[in-house]
């Protein structure tokens, strides 16, 4: 499964999608509806930076 990182402007944070996956909560993950989940830094790929990551806007549940 391929992580879709992004930087959620929002929280200030890492966050990262898996399109198609459905997690432990039944929320499945969508270009429709995403399901951002936060990250770190460290979790980027190698050679990715947070100037890298598009921005997105994660909305508080």
């Amino acid at each position: 499964m391929d992580r879709i990182f992004a930087w959620d402007h929002h929280h200030r944070q890492v966050v990262y999608r898996i399109p198609g996956h459905k997690h432990e909560d039944g929320r499945e993950d969508s270009d429709l509806s995403p399901v951002w989940v936060p990250a770190e830094e460290s979790d980027l790929p190698e050679g990715v930076t947070v100037e890298d990551l598009r921005d997105v806007s994660v909305k508080d549940e």
